[in-house]
C-alpha cells in the first residue's frame, strides 16, 4: 500500500463540491459500487451535508476565521498486492475510521479505473466540535 503522505486541504465550498464529484465519479467507481460514507445520508450531496455541519459547528463555538473544510486523502495499492477492490475498500474504511476516531463525517470511494486500485476520500475534520 502507498499512501499520499500529505492530505490536500479543502478550504472552499466550491473545492469541496468538486472533490466530492471527482471522488464519486461513476466512471472511476464502476457506477458508485464501492462508495460509502459515515454520517452522510446521501453521498452525492456530501458537500452540502458537510457544509451544514460546518455552519452548525460555527454557531456552537462562535465565528471562526477561515478554516479547512475537509481533507482529501488518497490510499493506493500496487497490483502485486493481490487485493480485490472490495478488500481495498474495506481497508480504506478501517483506515479512515482510525484517522477520524469515528467522530467525523466522511465519504470514501474505491477507484477501479486504473491499473492501481486506490481509495479516495474527503474527511470532514471539526477539531472544535467533539
Amino acid at each position: 500500500m502507498v499512501v499520499v503522505p500529505k492530505p490536500k486541504q479543502i478550504r472552499s465550498e466550491k473545492a469541496l463540491k468538486s472533490a466530492v464529484k471527482y471522488i464519486l465519479n461513476p466512471d472511476k467507481t464502476d457506477e458508485q459500487v464501492l462508495t460509502s460514507g459515515y454520517h452522510i445520508s446521501n453521498l452525492n450531496y456530501a458537500d452540502v451535508e458537510m457544509n451544514y455541519t460546518r455552519i452548525l459547528a460555527r454557531k456552537m463555538v462562535g465565528r471562526q476565521k477561515k478554516q479547512v473544510l475537509a481533507h482529501h486523502l488518497v490510499q493506493s495499492f500496487r497490483p502485486e498486492d493481490g487485493l480485490s477492490a472490495e478488500e481495498i475498500h474495506q481497508i480504506g474504511r478501517e483506515w479512515i475510521e482510525e484517522l477520524t476516531g469515528g467522530s467525523h463525517e466522511y465519504i470514501i470511494a474505491t477507484h477501479v479505473d486504473k491499473n492501481h486500485i486506490h481509495n479516495v476520500r474527503p474527511d470532514r475534520v471539526l477539531s472544535q466540535v467533539v
